[in-house]
C-alpha cells in the first residue's frame, strides 16, 4: 500500500450584502459575518498544506473623503448678494471628491446660503500641479476662510489650522501637499486565518490586497494574476459555522463603504492523504 496526497478544495463566494445572507454587518459597511446553516465548513484532521487564496474581489470605489460630522464644514466670511459682510458656515455633502468636485460643491453651498456669486464666488480652489498643492483664490478683498475648527477639510486641502485672508493679486498656496487620496488600497481580512499575509513585521489576518485602478464612483474588480496563498493549517480538523470578514484601508482602518457592498471569491485548498 502507498499513500497519495490528493488535492482538495472548497470554493466560497462571500458578499457583504444582507440580501445575499450577510449578517451582523457594521454601520459603516466594512464588517460582516457569514453563518452556515448546512453544518458548516469542515476540514479533515489529516489535511495538510491548507491554504486560503482570494481569486477575485469587487469593491466600489466610493469611500468618502468628506465625511459627515468629521470634515464637512467650511467657515467663510465674505459679502452676500447685497455686499453685506456675512459669516457663512456651509456643510459639504458626504462623498468622494476630487479638487474640482470639492470646489464646485463649496461654490454651490455658498450660493444657496446667499453669498455673492457675481461676477465670481467668494473663493476658488485650483491645483498647483508642480507642487501637488492647492491654491485658494480670494475673489473679494473682504473674504476670509477659517480653518481652525477641527471639522473642516483643511487636511485634504493641505492648509494649516489658521485663518486665511487675501494676498493682493495672488492666490494663497497651501503649505502642505493635498491629501485627496485618503485610501491607497484596500485590505480584505478574515478569521479564516490566524495570521494572514505579513504586513511589514505585523499580521492582521489579511487575505488579500485590493488595488484601486478605477475612477471614483466605479467598481473595482480585482483579479490578481498570481493571488497569494495564505497558510491556514489551523483549520485542520475543525468545523467553522461562522466566518468573519472586514475591509480596511492601507493603514488598517475600517472603511466606510458609503452604502455599497463588497464581495470575493475565495478558494480554500489542501492536500488529503489517501491510502492506495
Amino acid at each position: 500500500m502507498s499513500t497519495l496526497l490528493i488535492p482538495r478544495e472548497e470554493n466560497l463566494l462571500i458578499s457583504s450584502d444582507p440580501a445575499n445572507g450577510a449578517v451582523n454587518g457594521s454601520a459603516d459597511g466594512s464588517y460582516f459575518e457569514v453563518q452556515f446553516t448546512d453544518g458548516g465548513l469542515t476540514l479533515p484532521r489529516e489535511a495538510v498544506n491548507v491554504q486560503v487564496s482570494v481569486q477575485e474581489a469587487t469593491v466600489w470605489w466610493t469611500v468618502p473623503n468628506i465625511i459627515t460630522g468629521v470634515n464637512d464644514k467650511m467657515y467663510i466670511t465674505g459679502p452676500d448678494s447685497l455686499d453685506a459682510l456675512t459669516a457663512y458656515v456651509i456643510t459639504i455633502p458626504q462623498g468622494l471628491y476630487d479638487l474640482s468636485g470639492l470646489n464646485e460643491a463649496i461654490a454651490r453651498e455658498l450660493e444657496q446660503a446667499g453669498a455673492k456669486i457675481d461676477p465670481d464666488p467668494l473663493i476658488s480652489l485650483s491645483p498647483d500641479e508642480a507642487t501637488s498643492k492647492v491654491q485658494m483664490r480670494f475673489n473679494y478683498a473682504t473674504v476670509s476662510v477659517d480653518f481652525t475648527p477641527n471639522n473642516t477639510p483643511r487636511t485634504i486641502l493641505g492648509f494649516d489650522a489658521q485663518v486665511y485672508t487675501p494676498i493682493p493679486d495672488n492666490p494663497v498656496l497651501a503649505p502642505n501637499t493635498a491629501l485627496f487620496n485618503t485610501v491607497n488600497y484596500f485590505l480584505l481580512h478574515s478569521d479564516l486565518v490566524s495570521r494572514g499575509i505579513r504586513f511589514n513585521s505585523n499580521y492582521n489576518q489579511t487575505i488579500a490586497q485590493i488595488l484601486i485602478d478605477v475612477s471614483p464612483g466605479s467598481q473595482i474588480v480585482s483579479k490578481p494574476f498570481n493571488p497569494p496563498k495564505v497558510n491556514a493549517n489551523e483549520l485542520n480538523g475543525t468545523t467553522r459555522t461562522v466566518l468573519r470578514f472586514w475591509l480596511t484601508d492601507d493603514e488598517n482602518r475600517p472603511v466606510n463603504t458609503n452604502g455599497e457592498f463588497y464581495s470575493a471569491r475565495i478558494v480554500l485548498s489542501w492536500l488529503e492523504p489517501v491510502v492506495m
